[in-house]
C-alpha cells in the first residue's frame, strides 16, 4: 500500500471549506481566527515534543514500546495530520473575510 501523497487535503479540511461564516460577527470570526492559531501552535508544539522525546529515547536506548502505546501514538498522530491542515484551512478563511470586510470599510 503506497502512502498517501496528499497529505493536505483531508475530508475534514474540505468541509470547512464550505462553512458558510456570513453569519458570523466581526468579533467571532477573530476568536475563531484567534483559536486556529492557538490549537494550530499547540499541535505543533506537541508534535516539537514528541520529536524530541523520540531522540532523547534513542540517545537512552530505550527502543521498546507497547502495542497499545503504539497505537495510542499513531492515532494521535494521524488526528494531528488531520487537523492541522483543516485548521489552517479555516484560519485562511477567517482572515480572508476579516480583510474583505477591511477593504469594504
Amino acid at each position: 500500500m503506497l502512502p498517501d501523497t496528499d497529505i493536505l487535503s483531508s475530508e475534514l479540511r474540505d468541509i470547512f471549506r464550505k462553512l458558510d461564516t456570513s453569519n458570523l460577527s466581526e468579533e467571532e470570526m477573530l476568536q475563531l481566527a484567534n483559536g486556529c492559531e492557538d490549537h494550530i501552535a499547540g499541535l505543533c508544539h506537541g508534535l516539537h515534543f514528541l520529536g524530541k522525546t523520540f531522540v532523547s529515547f534513542a540517545d537512552s536506548d530505550v527502543l521498546e514500546f507497547s502495542r497499545e502505546s503504539l497505537c495510542q501514538l499513531g492515532h494521535g498522530l494521524k488526528t494531528t495530520a488531520t487537523l492541522l491542515p483543516a485548521l489552517m484551512e479555516l484560519h485562511q478563511m477567517t482572515e480572508r473575510k476579516i480583510a474583505a470586510e477591511e477593504y469594504l470599510i
